[in-house]
């Protein structure tokens, strides 16, 4: 409120009252106020406007709708409840014969130490390259491998799982399995609490042969057969098939600050890998990542399981989101740069129209250009229905209320708020954030 004051007296002072402050003007002064009065109230209304809030949230969640807006608060190790532990180191891969060389073959050794870790301890590799030639099996509850640091620690894989345990024509006609899962490193069976941090995994510089099933398998890290409750946190991959892979029956893994990006010759390629991210399981947290180049599906939800996923703050060259058949749902995409934004929707899989979704949240989603929603590759037949897309870049109207029930609410990403609805729905549940996660 603004309350001006003033006598009959030309030469007395004025004085204006704002929000319980009181101003003291002389003349001249006030003269001046009022000239820029417009532009002060035009500037005020203007940055009013720059906050725009979806219906389906409000601006701090007061128009919460369960029913509508799905709860994601429940992904992630121990569903978000619990920060990543801290083990102490308990064994040292030097001390078992590691070299760190890049030329000596370490795998030995690493295998060794996984073997001698005992509960709530890590298994350590200072800083060098380790040569590693054989796949990686950590098949024991609460133990961590932890590097010195991306581009510190580097463990080098010659060759990949195609390479070693060879598939190709065994379960599939001119198919190999590992062309869309398995891991070089890889934690198997019900096992809890176990991850890996801190360190670079790469791969030969070779050219990505295509989209062809018969891949060489560098494949990075993966959970399977019921692992549960574990993350990859602070990991480069580089030149990698498929980055990280979960498998239908694995849950609540977290993979934090991590980065796929390829050398020389692969990143020379339109396409330069298979599976960024690659998820059949349900309940994972995916957060504060770089997909630098290009797959032909960077991130994938792949069956009936793969709900309740989080993909969020995270960034790509050209971001894909593939839906590999129409069995998932209930997954979210929020807050992440899109880059080029030519493929969003992209998919692949056997089920046609490739690309359709169902009961989807897509919440500010940037890109250099404008992009379709969700319903693009619709068809006659079968259509996308029960999503909600909300700050999505694209030009196309408002729709709240279309015949198969998604929500288009078409707000500019870059004045959307709350920007990661993940972050705003645990701020509301007053649910501790896991340090180190900011939203950009």
């Amino acid at each position: 409120m603004i309350q001006i004051i003033a006598s009959n007296s030309l030469t007395s002072m004025f004085h204006l009252t704002h929000i319980g402050s009181t101003l003291t003007f002389n003349r001249l002064s006030l003269i001046r106020f009022f000239s820029l009065l417009p532009l002060f109230l035009l500037v005020n209304l203007n940055n009013a406007k720059s906050q725009l809030h979806s219906q389906l949230w409000g601006k701090n969640g007061e128009n919460w709708d369960r029913s509508k807006l799905p709860d994601f608060t429940t992904s992630g190790y121990r569903s978000g409840r619990a920060s990543i532990p801290n083990y102490p180191v308990w064994v040292n891969v030097m001390d078992l014969g590691a070299k760190g060389n890049g030329v000596h073959d370490d795998t030995k050794a690493l295998k060794q130490a996984i073997k001698n870790c005992k509960a709530m301890g890590s298994v350590y590799l200072p800083e060098g390259k380790y040569l590693i030639t054989d796949s990686l099996l950590i098949q024991k509850s609460n133990i961590n491998i932890k590097g010195a640091g991306q581009g510190k620690t580097i463990l080098i894989f010659k060759n990949g799982l195609e390479e070693i345990y060879p598939n190709y024509n065994k379960e599939w006609p001119n198919q190999t399995k590992w062309s869309w899962s398995g891991a070089m490193i890889l934690f198997q069976g019900n096992i809890n609490s176990s991850g890996i941090q801190d360190l670079t995994i790469k791969f030969p510089d070779s050219l990505y042969a295509g989209h062809n099933f018969h891949e060489r398998a560098y494949n990075g890290i993966g959970f399977s057969e019921k692992a549960h409750d574990g993350w990859i946190e602070n990991v480069t991959f580089t030149n990698c098939d498929v980055g990280i892979w979960i498998d239908s029956s694995a849950h609540h893994i977290t993979a934090r600050n991590w980065l796929l990006n390829f050398e020389k010759q692969r990143a020379s390629q339109k396409i330069s890998g298979h599976h960024g991210l690659n998820i059949y399981g349900g309940y994972n947290l995916i957060e504060e990542f770089e997909i630098s180049g290009r797959f032909v599906h960077d991130l994938s939800v792949e069956s009936d399981k793969s709900v309740y996923n989080v993909f969020h703050n995270g960034k790509g060259t050209d971001l894909c989101i593939d839906h590999h058949n129409h069995e998932q749902s209930h997954n979210l995409f929020s807050n992440l740069d899109a880059g080029l934004g030519t493929r969003l929707f992209q998919s692949g899989g056997k089920e046609t129209p490739r690309g359709v979704c169902f009961n989807e949240t897509y919440w500010n989603i940037r890109a250099d250009r404008n992009m379709q929603y969700c319903d693009q590759f619709d068809s006659k037949e079968l259509q996308s229905k029960n999503n909600i897309c909300v700050g999505i870049k694209t030009q196309i109207p408002t729709n709240l209320k279309t015949p198969t029930g998604n929500w288009f609410e078409t707000i500019d990403p870059t004045q959307l708020i709350p920007k990661d609805i993940y972050q705003a729905q645990m701020e509301l549940k007053r649910v501790k954030v896991r340090p180190g996660v900011k939203v950009k």
